[in-house]
């Protein structure tokens, strides 16, 4: 394809992101980092697959296995926002505004909910 760096491959990427959650799947995982020794690139690469819409990632050599934990667990604002959600879900059904102005629907419970499932496990 003759692509020359990884923001070539991101119109796949997010195909099979919406075809896994089409079919009704989890969300996919990503591929193996390559570089054993770039943490960092790693870290960055994780950050950029979770915002494509990927949970988690396969890793290669164990040292990678922490980096990719903490780029795929909820962060604290993540786990707040992901509660808040969920309160006010329990209190009215159906879609709604929150008091920050921020509109929440079935998805976005369903979203928090793994936010929470997600943070449960940390």
């Amino acid at each position: 394809m003759g692509v020359r760096d990884d923001a070539g491959l991101d119109y796949s990427r997010s195909r099979v992101v919406v075809a896994a959650r089409a079919a009704g799947l989890a969300p996919p995982t990503q591929s193996v980092h390559p570089d054993i020794r770039d943490l960092d690139g790693l870290m960055a690469s994780c950050a950029h697959g979770r915002a494509l819409g990927f949970l988690g990632r396969a890793a290669i050599h164990p040292r990678q296995l922490p980096v990719i934990e903490k780029a795929y667990l909820p962060t604290q604002r993540e786990i707040e926002q992901a509660e808040t959600v969920i309160k006010a879900a329990a209190m009215n059904q159906g879609a709604q505004a929150l008091p920050n102005g921020t509109f929440i629907d079935t998805a976005v419970v369903t979203a928090a909910q793994r936010t929470l499932t997600l943070a449960q496990k940390n």
